[in-house]
């Protein structure tokens, strides 16, 4: 079913299609070690996602010495917050709690064409108050190649609010089908905190200060995410 409304997402890369997919076959069969699969998953969309929103962000926006040790810093908090959590998570969860995943993750798989030849995302939709602030953007932006905002907090406000959508409906809503300990969901919402801070970090000891060329190479390249196409 064709849905026309906003998402944010990225680009399913073979190996994470690959991952994805083992996982998808591994939780419908029922099998003892689909949360093992689904930890993988979980990995590779880390790397891939902290690959795009701050490693190929520090390259584009051009930073500097001390914006690479923020990006850096950044990088390293959701690397290890996300493979010591994934484990406690999703190693041991159950068939059928893992079952309850597939359908959510199987549900955020779309194609940009009907027939499924067009390109592959990992999307989730978004409401109507966030896809109305990043419009914002890409409105004031228009196509000059420099952006240099009226209201430049309101601007990081607005991108931090889209990281935390990202950072929640990615990482955080495939656990809400595992039962898990109360000090594992404690570490998890610690965890889940400590990279939206991190991610803020960025948004605004970093971006806010960028030049306004550097600031509209940032805004063409985070446009990618979000999807206003029809997605199947």
């Amino acid at each position: 079913m064709s849905s026309c409304s906003p998402h944010v997402g990225f680009p399913l890369s073979p190996k994470l299609q690959a991952l994805s997919n083992s996982f998808l076959e591994a939780a419908a069969a029922g099998h003892p070690k689909s949360g093992e699969y689904f930890y993988h998953v979980i990995i590779q969309l880390t790397d891939e996602v902290i690959d795009y929103l701050l490693i190929q962000t520090a390259v584009i926006a051009q930073v500097n010495s001390m914006g690479q040790k923020v990006f850096n810093m950044c990088a390293s908090t959701s690397n290890k917050a996300s493979a010591m959590l994934s484990a406690k998570i999703y190693k041991k969860a159950k068939p059928a709690e893992m079952k309850q995943v597939a359908e959510l993750w199987q549900g955020m798989i779309k194609n940009t064409a009907a027939d499924q030849s067009g390109i592959w995302y990992l999307a989730q939709p978004i409401d109507s108050t966030l896809a109305q602030e990043l419009d914002a953007i890409l409105n004031e932006k228009g196509d000059q190649a420099h952006f240099a905002p009226d209201d430049v907090e309101l601007v990081m406000a607005r991108y931090e609010k889209l990281f935390e959508v990202i950072i929640d409906g990615f990482f955080l809503r495939p656990s809400d089908s595992v039962n898990m300990g109360t000090i594992t969901r404690k570490l998890l919402k610690v965890g889940i905190e400590g990279v939206k801070q991190a991610s803020n970090a960025v948004i605004h000891k970093v971006v806010k200060q960028l030049e306004p060329q550097h600031l509209g190479n940032y805004v063409d390249f985070t446009a990618q995410f979000y999807i206003r196409s029809a997605l199947n």
